[in-house]
């Protein structure tokens, strides 16, 4: 068995003995870099996979008022039962869990039962890897966002926090921050996993402008490094694609601890009626070729609403930021 599959296993088991997942389990459970199998993926898969064999489960789960989670594992599509959008995106590990344990006690605790779900969740997995579905651009389309306040229909089935031009969804374990131009507060840093996605909202005069901005992003980036101090860590940037649409991918130099370092970034945008929504997202995995579908959930349904904007651009601005309205509570 791979070393994947038995953390795996181990976190199913560690959540039997005590009734619900360890901080430990948790940590291992997270999803790294979704180009290729991880603990986390494969409890997702073999969840889908149970729910599959043992409709009967499914339909208790729904019964029983967990509705984000008999969403996510009845889905058909596999795809859509991974991604963390409007039903999974309130879908916690522990209840996850608890359906796998159940699945696993309906069968008499056989340790061959999961083991054969792991060999299959960790193929399907590859498979859909390799299929280049999930790096295909999904935004606006229909099923995806961002969304404009004034279109029907904006899915109403997601949690979304208010913060005035933007209703950004909730992200079960995720913190956020504000962030800052001067004393103003202008987007939202989403942070989770290990990374951080921050979101803002520009008013875009003269219609779509995300093909022209994002070029100067690009030599924007390509420029730093001699002028802030990191010598040769000179930043790197590149057009690219992937389910964001077109976007920057770079590396960009920073300091942190005393440490020189490149962080990488993907830089993504979308431009909507009247508006463009920009998030920046750093962090180990920010890079990868398949998205982590959290990050991907958060841009493509939010809500952008410039009628809550307190701050009018001037006439002549290409793009202008707007502040948010910071909640009292979240």
């Amino acid at each position: 068995m791979s070393q994947v599959k038995a953390s795996a296993k181990e976190i199913v088991e560690q959540y039997g003995r005590d009734g619900r997942l360890s901080g430990e389990s948790l940590a291992l459970a997270e999803f790294g870099v979704w180009n290729r199998t991880t603990p986390g993926m494969l409890l997702l898969v073999t969840g889908y996979l149970a729910g599959l064999e043992d409709p009967a489960l499914v339909e208790r789960t729904l019964e029983s008022g967990n509705e984000a989670l008999a969403m996510m594992l009845k889905d058909d599509d596999l795809f859509g039962a991974l991604a963390l959008t409007d039903a999974g995106a309130e879908l916690s590990w522990d209840q996850l869990m608890a359906w796998i344990w159940a699945y696993w006690q309906s069968r008499g605790m056989s340790p061959g039962v999961l083991d054969e779900l792991f060999e299959e969740a960790e193929e399907i997995w590859t498979e859909t890897v390799d299929s280049a579905d999930l790096i295909r651009p999904r935004v606006r389309d229909g099923a995806c966002g961002p969304w404009d306040a004034s279109e029907t229909p904006v899915p109403a089935d997601t949690e979304r926090i208010d913060y005035g031009v933007m209703k950004i969804p909730r992200i079960e374990g995720a913190e956020t921050r504000p962030l800052y131009a001067g004393e103003r507060i202008v987007g939202v840093i989403v942070r989770f996993g290990g990374h951080a996605f921050s979101l803002q909202v520009f008013r875009a005069r003269g219609g779509p402008v995300w093909d022209t901005v994002r070029p100067k992003i690009t030599n924007g980036v390509r420029d730093q490094g001699g002028s802030n101090g990191v010598g040769d860590q000179g930043g790197s940037a590149e057009e690219a694609e992937s389910s964001f649409g077109a976007e920057v991918r770079a590396q960009i130099p920073v300091v942190k601890d005393g440490q020189r370092m490149l962080q990488p970034t993907r830089i993504v945008g979308c431009d909507g009626p009247g508006w463009l929504l920009r998030g920046v997202y750093g962090g180990p995995a920010a890079l990868a070729d398949v998205v982590d579908l959290r990050a991907h959930h958060l841009f493509t349904q939010t809500v952008v609403d410039l009628s809550a904007a307190e701050v009018q651009a001037d006439a002549t601005d290409e793009i202008a930021d707007v502040e948010v309205r910071w909640p009292a509570t979240e």
